[in-house]
């Protein structure tokens, strides 16, 4: 399990080549809030536009790198339907609340966690939030209803039960 802000700053090289073609700027989440669709590539001399890497180019995640098929992977992100889709919408998840759709505060979004093979979120995590779970950090397994928005994130009201502490969930998995 990666935290997904692990990742920025990591080198983007091509496997073909061994060509470092940027750098990872950001991770791009679908709209459910469920999968790591790709990266948002940080070039240095690029100026025509957003470009990305879909997840699946991703051959693997290491410390200081991410390993890509090769410089074709690189596009234009007005070119990848999905992943324009996202830009379009301009949903950002950072500092955005995560409330159930009855109302209560689950803390302010920090952070997500993925499966680095698959790009599959597993996890959110939480600062602050309100009544009895309030904890300085938790963590919200993947719920299956989720719905960002500009300001807030709204999960179903089932979502609140499954919230755990940080530390105890990092251990778990």
């Amino acid at each position: 399990m990666l935290k997904g802000s692990e990742l920025i700053h990591r080198l983007l090289i091509t496997r073909d080549g061994g060509e470092q073609v940027g750098k990872v700027q950001d991770l791009i989440v679908d709209h459910k809030g469920s999968q790591v669709l790709g990266v948002l590539v940080d070039e240095k001399g690029w100026f025509s536009g957003a470009h990305v890497v879909r997840w699946p180019a991703v051959l693997s995640v290491g410390e200081d790198t991410l390993v890509i098929d090769s410089k074709t992977s690189v596009a234009k992100a007005s070119e990848v339907p999905d992943m324009k889709d996202v830009f379009d919408r301009g949903n950002v998840l950072a500092g955005v609340r995560v409330r159930t759709t009855d109302g209560r505060d689950l803390g302010k979004f920090e952070a997500f966690y993925f499966d680095e093979t698959s790009g599959r979120i597993l996890g959110y995590e939480l600062s602050g939030g309100s009544g009895r779970k309030r904890r300085s950090r938790s963590f919200l397994p993947t719920p299956a209803s989720f719905e960002a928005g500009k300001d807030v994130a709204f999960v179903s009201p089932e979502a609140a039960d499954t919230v755990q502490d940080l530390k105890e969930a990092l251990k778990q998995s």
